[in-house]
């Protein structure tokens, strides 16, 4: 019996739905730092690698979408962005506004998987799997490991999130080749806006 196609179309269709969606909760995005490589087969064979950063995946995205008009494009790292998991996505930095999800951090804690939670609350290690816009099926991993910082009151007054994440970009019409990709990313002030 083959459920595969049906569960990976539903999901494929919910992330480009989520994609278009506008930041409702603005106070739960933060800065993201990105930093590693993406391997690729060049012309004559070799394998090489490039630079991935904040920088290369707002400038990918912008040639994809053939505009020279992305000054105000920044990235941010949306706990909670779906009701799947947290997101990474292009932000338009003077209001907020998600411009596209890049990746997808899901079904990390479903189908029995589970995390790591320390005594005291304040720390969670967990393994997604990260979900773009080109295939319906997971295409790698993040471990994530999320600290909160409590107040005197125990309400969270700042969270940080370390990842390490691994995944493939397959070939496609903005996309010559496969790539494997490879980076480190960390999170560091909210977001805030002019609105705020």
């Amino acid at each position: 019996m083959k459920t595969q196609p049906l569960a990976g179309t539903l999901c494929a269709a919910l992330f480009l739905l989520l994609s278009a969606h506008s930041s409702q909760a603005q106070n739960n995005l933060f800065q993201i730092t990105i930093s590693g490589t993406c391997s690729y087969t060049n012309a004559q064979g070799r394998i090489m690698q490039r630079a991935l950063n904040n920088t290369t995946l707002i400038r990918e995205l912008a040639r994809a979408n053939n505009t020279t008009n992305f000054a105000s494009w920044a990235l941010a790292y949306h706990l909670r962005g779906t009701d799947l998991g947290d997101t990474i996505e292009v932000i338009d930095r003077r209001t907020g506004t998600t411009l596209k999800v890049l990746f997808g951090l899901y079904f990390g804690s479903d189908f029995g998987r589970m995390g790591l939670l320390s005594a005291d609350q304040r720390q969670i290690k967990r393994l997604e799997y990260v979900y773009t816009d080109q295939n319906s099926h997971s295409l790698g991993s993040a471990l994530l490991t999320t600290y909160h910082s409590l107040n005197a009151a125990g309400r969270t007054n700042k969270t940080v999130v370390l990842g390490q994440m691994q995944y493939i970009v397959v070939p496609d019409a903005t996309h010559y080749g496969v790539k494997i990709c490879s980076a480190n990313f960390t999170t560091t002030r909210p977001w805030t806006f002019p609105s705020q």
